[in-house]
């Protein structure tokens, strides 16, 4: 079995919307990475998410917005022969994206970019109150790079 380096934009985004969560990690100035989960939405070559307006990510954020999200799809066990050891592996596929955190302050433009994460996991839109949407912070991540893997493959021909 074999890694493949995936190339095809529309390949990667599919990763990406398949993936119920993604993981978002920040810079700790020199110390620990600080990775976590979150929900997500995808749109046009930007990660969407939404956060508490305060915490240890929004510390880290003000003191350095680029971050790195990871997206990986499937989990079936693979092998090529069920009594080595080192020949399984996991058939999945990763992408890992860079870019910077960008605030969305807008009141209307955050209740649009919510309601691109609900429509991801609800298939709706929702109306927002204006405290509910003062008290929430909503991220762009305008995508700079993007590469994917695909693991535990056939050997391609």
């Amino acid at each position: 079995m074999k890694t493949y380096i995936l190339k095809e934009t529309s390949e990667m985004e599919a990763i990406i919307n398949e993936c119920p969560i993604c993981f978002v990690g920040l810079n700790d100035n020199g110390k620990n990475p600080y990775v976590f989960p979150m929900n997500f939405a995808y749109n046009d070559g930007e990660i969407i998410l939404h956060s508490a307006p305060s915490g240890r990510h929004q510390e880290l954020i003000a003191q350095n917005n680029r971050v790195t999200v990871t997206f990986c799809s499937g989990n079936k066990l693979v092998y090529q022969h069920p009594e080595v050891a080192c020949s399984y592996r996991m058939d999945s596929k990763s992408v890992i994206c860079t870019g910077s955190v960008n605030f969305i302050e807008n009141l209307q433009e955050k209740e649009r970019y919510l309601n691109l994460i609900m429509q991801k996991y609800t298939g709706k839109d929702f109306k927002y109150s204006i405290p509910a949407l003062s008290n929430v912070k909503v991220w762009k991540i305008k995508i700079e790079t993007m590469t994917a893997r695909a693991f535990g493959q056939k050997h391609r021909r």
